[in-house]
């Protein structure tokens, strides 16, 4: 008989891969399982994903556009909008379920030994879905109104997977504080709500002055990838060097997060 070795030793990084890709399947049961219990018993079903950024391009669209009457850097409007949503509701979308997904998959963590971060990756794979598709609709739509529609398919397709590494492995770091602190789960909508002001979603950065533009750069990571999304979509501005070391900085994070989340697996039980 084989005797089961219980350690409460870390895994190392090379044995938890092995463990992750050994139970890759779950990814899918559990990806399936989000996607029913989110749009179960609804009749526009999937719908409901497409209806709200809409509806917020319409309401933000008619506030701004027509009442303030803030300059677009001759962009349309709509487009303008809907082009910073995709990004905000990426960023937020993985950002929110990763917080909230070890506190929330308590009772599975409990009875079923796997590798925790398949419930992270599971969560965020619905988010991934279905803000590539708003993309997707977003460049079928432009091809057919801009003039000069050649659009770099690959550049575009580089700022999302940017702001996927870059939410990722924020929200690794998040789910593991969130586990320690409560309070931290719960303060990320406050922050998000009062973050959207700082991140141009709906507004140009040419409207902030020169001195802080820079600054807003820096610290919020969001702006320059939201700038080079428009950039890409509607200038077909080739990817600047500085979006490149953003990319090399966000997989930098999601690094060390993964190898902090590996550290720290062992402990999510008794922290929940």
């Amino acid at each position: 008989m084989l005797n089961k070795i219980i350690s409460n030793k870390p895994y190392n990084l090379i044995d938890y891969l092995e463990k992750l890709i050994a139970n890759a399947y779950l990814i899918q049961v559990l990806f399936k399982r989000e996607f029913k219990i989110k749009y179960n018993r609804t009749y526009l079903g999937i719908g409901w994903f497409l209806l709200q950024p809409l509806f917020v391009v319409l309401v933000y669209s008619i506030f701004f556009k027509y009442i303030v009457k803030i300059n677009s850097d001759n962009i349309p409007y709509p487009s303008f909008v809907f082009s910073g949503l995709v990004i905000w509701y990426l960023f937020t979308g993985i950002v929110s379920k990763c917080s909230f997904s070890l506190i929330e998959s308590s009772e599975l963590i409990n009875k079923v030994n796997f590798p925790r971060l398949i419930i992270l990756i599971s969560n965020c794979i619905p988010v991934i879905i279905e803000n590539f598709i708003l993309l997707m609709i977003l460049i079928i739509l432009l091809s057919f109104n801009l003039i000069d529609s050649e659009l770099n398919v690959f550049n575009i397709l580089f700022y999302f997977i940017e702001t996927i590494v870059f939410s990722f492995g924020l929200g690794i770091i998040l789910s593991t504080i969130a586990l320690k602190f409560r309070d931290a789960a719960h303060s990320i909508a406050f922050v998000f709500n009062f973050m959207i002001w700082l991140t141009p979603v709906f507004f140009p950065l040419s409207i902030i002055p020169n001195e802080y533009r820079n600054w807003l750069l820096i610290c919020n990571p969001l702006a320059s990838i939201i700038e080079g999304l428009r950039g890409a979509l509607f200038f077909h501005q080739a990817i600047k060097m500085q979006s490149f070391v953003l990319f090399i900085l966000a997989s930098f994070l999601l690094f060390l997060s993964f190898y902090y989340f590996v550290k720290f697996e062992k402990k999510i039980i008794e922290n929940l």
